[in-house]
C-alpha cells in the first residue's frame, strides 16, 4: 500500500478555539483593540460607543498609532497568531510590546460580527471588512479572500476600527465605568491617553490608606506595587496583577476565606501587584510564556506561578490581618472616647477602670459586624455591671468600717 502525504485543516470555528469567545463584553474587547494601539505607539485613542444597541448601532475605536500600508494589512494584521515580539521587545518610542498573542485585534469578534478596519499611512488609506459569518461558512479560512481597498488621503497617519452588528444582547456599562475600566487595565504614560465619547479616562481616587510595596521572592525576583485599604467596602476588593504596564489577572484575594478567618475588612483592600518576572523581556526562544491566551490570568501548572500564587497569598492574609487590627483599634479608641463611656470609665475606681477596660477593648474587638450604636450600648451594659460591683463593695465597706473611721470611708466614697 502506498504512503501518501496530509496535511492539517484548519476550521473557522479555531476562531473559538483561540478564544475569541473570551471577549464577550465590552471591557475585555476594548482592552485588547486599545492595546494593539499602544503597541502602535498611539499617542491618543478616541472611543466612540453607541447610545443605544440596534441594528445601527457601531463601536468605533480610532488612534494616532503608525498605522498600516496595505501591504502590512495583508501581512501582519491578517497573520493570525502572529508573535509581534518576533521583531523586537519594544517599539519606536521605547513601549514594551504589551501583545504577544496575534489574535487580539480579533477581539471585535466576541461583541459584533463584523469589523471594518480603515488605517493611513504615508498618504494613503487602506480600508478592508471582515465578516463572521462569511469566515464561518467556509471549509477553511484561506478560501476566503478579503478585498483591500486603497486610495490617496491626506489623513494623518492612525487607525479606526468599527465594529458592526452588534450582537443583539450586548450590555453596554456606563461610559464612567468603562473609563475607569481602561484606566485601571491600560498602561499608565503620560504620553498615552484614552477617551471615551471625548472624555478622558483618567484616575480615580479611592479614599483610604495608600501604602506602597517592594519585595523580592525567592525563585520568583522583585515583585511591588501598592495596596489601599479604602474607608469603605469596595466593589471589587483584593489585588490585580500588573506585567508589562497592563493588569493582566483582575482584582483577587487569591483564595483568602474571608468569612473563615473573620477578616472583615478585606472587603475594603484594594490595589496592585506589579510581577514583571511573570512575562519577563528577554530574547526570543527564551522566554516561557504564562499568561493564557485570552490575557485573564496565567498558567497555573507553572512553577512560577506557582511561587507567586503562593506569595501573593501570604501577603494578602499579612494586609488583611494589619488592616483588621489596626480597625478595630480605631473602633475601639473611637467607642471608648464617648462623653457617656468615657464618663463612666472615670467614676470607676483605678484598680476596676483598668480591668474593664481591657474586658471592653475585647468585646469591640469581637463586634466586627455589629453596628457602632449597637457596640455602645454593649460596652454601656458591661460597664454597668462593675458600676454595680464597685456599689457592692462600697455597701461592704460602709457595713464593716468603724464608726470612727470616717476619713478612710470618705477617701473610698471619693474613689
Amino acid at each position: 500500500m502506498a504512503n501518501i502525504q496530509a496535511e492539517f485543516i484548519f476550521s473557522p470555528r479555531i476562531l473559538e478555539a483561540l478564544g475569541i469567545s473570551a471577549y464577550n463584553s465590552v471591557r475585555k474587547c476594548l482592552s485588547e483593540l486599545i492595546a494593539n494601539s499602544y503597541d502602535a505607539d498611539a499617542k491618543n485613542v478616541w472611543v466612540v460607543l453607541p447610545d443605544v444597541i440596534d441594528e445601527n448601532a457601531i463601536i468605533t475605536i480610532e488612534d494616532d498609532g503608525i498605522g498600516m500600508s496595505s501591504e502590512e494589512m495583508k501581512l501582519k494584521f491578517l497573520h493570525i497568531g502572529r508573535n509581534r515580539r518576533t521583531e523586537g521587545e519594544r517599539t519606536a518610542l521605547g513601549r514594551l510590546i504589551i501583545g504577544s498573542k496575534g489574535i487580539g485585534k480579533l477581539a471585535g469578534f466576541g461583541i459584533s460580527a463584523r469589523i471594518r478596519i480603515t488605517s493611513w499611512k504615508d498618504k494613503k488609506q487602506s480600508s478592508m471588512t471582515i465578516d463572521r459569518a462569511e469566515i464561518e461558512n467556509l471549509e477553511t479560512l484561506k478560501d476566503h479572500k478579503i478585498e483591500i481597498v486603497c486610495i490617496d488621503s491626506d489623513h494623518n497617519n492612525g487607525t479606526k476600527i468599527e465594529l458592526l452588528v452588534l450582537h443583539e444582547q450586548l450590555t453596554i456599562p456606563t461610559q464612567d465605568e468603562i473609563r475607569k475600566s481602561l484606566f485601571m487595565n491600560m498602561p499608565k504614560k503620560a504620553d498615552f491617553k484614552m477617551f471615551v465619547n471625548t472624555i478622558d479616562c483618567t484616575a480615580q481616587d479611592v479614599p483610604g490608606e495608600k501604602h506602597e510595596f517592594s519585595e523580592n521572592v525567592q525563585g520568583l525576583g522583585q515583585v511591588k506595587g501598592f495596596y489601599i485599604v479604602a474607608d469603605s467596602r469596595q466593589k471589587n476588593p483584593g489585588l490585580a496583577v500588573r506585567v508589562r504596564e497592563r493588569i493582566v489577572q483582575e482584582p483577587s484575594l487569591f483564595g483568602l476565606d474571608t468569612r473563615a478567618h473573620g477578616f472583615f475588612t478585606a472587603e475594603k483592600i484594594i490595589g496592585e501587584i506589579v510581577a514583571e518576572s511573570l512575562d519577563p523581556e528577554t530574547a526570543e526562544g527564551k522566554r516561557q510564556d504564562l499568561i493564557k491566551t485570552t490575557r485573564d490570568g496565567f498558567l497555573e501548572e507553572s512553577s512560577s506561578v506557582q511561587i507567586f500564587n503562593n506569595w501573593a497569598s501570604d501577603f494578602v492574609k499579612k494586609i488583611v490581618q494589619g488592616a483588621d487590627t489596626s480597625e478595630q483599634k480605631k473602633r475601639t479608641d473611637a467607642l471608648l472616647d464617648k462623653p457617656e463611656i468615657k464618663a463612666r470609665l472615670v467614676k470607676l475606681p483605678p484598680h476596676i477602670r483598668g480591668t474593664a477596660t481591657i474586658v471592653v477593648r475585647g468585646i469591640i474587638a469581637k463586634l466586627n459586624t455589629a453596628s457602632d450604636e449597637d457596640a455602645k450600648n454593649l460596652v454601656e451594659w458591661v460597664l454597668r455591671y462593675y458600676e454595680s460591683n464597685v456599689l457592692k463593695e462600697l455597701m461592704n465597706a460602709i457595713a464593716s468600717a468603724d464608726i470612727k473611721e470616717a476619713e478612710k470611708l470618705g477617701n473610698l466614697i471619693q474613689e
